[in-house]
């Protein structure tokens, strides 16, 4: 218990000094050949200027009720790269962002999150929210009234880390979802085991029936991009492009590379 409390405190003490960053990691099109958004992944520095493991941090975040001011902070944060014009510049057309379902079950978010971007006068449409499955729903009712008035402002919607956690069929059928992603260890799967092969293979003819888009997680090799672009996957992932990285460096690394992937 006590080591709980000092990493409450520790989160604390980060939010106060504006110590919590975005970093990003670029999202390739498979379509377009190049990249056209970035998942927006939170950072937390410690005193001295070093990277805690979200591991770390995030389970005590979520467990003590801090996560809901974590996420506030990086969704600002993404507000304001998006305000600040270098994005769409970049031929980046939107950012995710990810949410919790304990995020989901705060009755205030959606008022909250379109009070956010109005005040940064963004168009919703640069936004693209990630629905996790850290937490165990709750409130069932909440989440979904949070998520109908986030979609009608103009947000669209992940389901991310597909095929792992709680996640399954209804959330695609029941959830304002626009885009399904596959998370990394499906993606390996997908190359070593023939059943997941079968399996991703059927759900993404489905995905597609329902037209939904799809992101491939984990994405490290260039056998993995050629198969996965095979398959008709509309976006790619991973180490294979970049591992997440702060603002400046992800600027850098797009106007490097933006158009010279094929």
């Amino acid at each position: 218990m006590p080591d709980k409390v000092n990493k409450q405190q520790k989160i604390r003490d980060a939010l106060n000094d504006d110590r919590i960053e975005v970093f990003l990691q670029p999202i390739y099109s498979t379509s377009e050949k190049c990249f056209v958004s970035a998942e927006a992944l939170v950072r937390m520095r410690d005193r001295e200027g070093k990277i805690v493991s979200p591991g770390d941090f995030i389970p005590v975040a979520e467990s003590s009720g801090l996560i809901g001011q974590i996420g506030d902070r990086v969704f600002e944060k993404v507000c304001e790269y998006i305000q600040e014009g270098v994005m769409i510049k970049l031929g980046i057309h939107y950012i995710e962002v990810n949410l919790s379902i304990i995020q989901c079950e705060d009755s205030t978010l959606a008022s909250r999150y379109a009070g956010i971007m109005r005040s940064y006068g963004i168009e919703p449409s640069a936004i693209n929210l990630e629905i996790t499955e850290t937490g165990q729903m709750q409130d069932r009712d909440t989440l979904m009234q949070n998520l109908k008035m986030l979609h009608k402002t103009g947000c669209t919607f992940s389901l991310d880390d597909f095929g792992t956690g709680e996640s399954n069929l209804n959330y695609i059928v029941e959830m304002p979802v626009d885009i399904v992603k596959f998370d990394r260890t499906m993606i390996l799967s997908y190359f070593s085991n023939h059943k997941t092969k079968l399996m991703m293979e059927y759900v993404i003819k489905m995905i597609k029936g329902l037209q939904m888009k799809i992101v491939a997680e984990g994405v490290e090799e260039s056998y993995q991009l050629e198969a996965l672009e095979k398959l008709g996957v509309d976006y790619i992932q991973g180490y294979y492009f970049s591992k997440p990285v702060a603002k400046d460096e992800f600027v850098t690394f797009i106007e490097k590379n933006q158009g010279a992937i094929a």
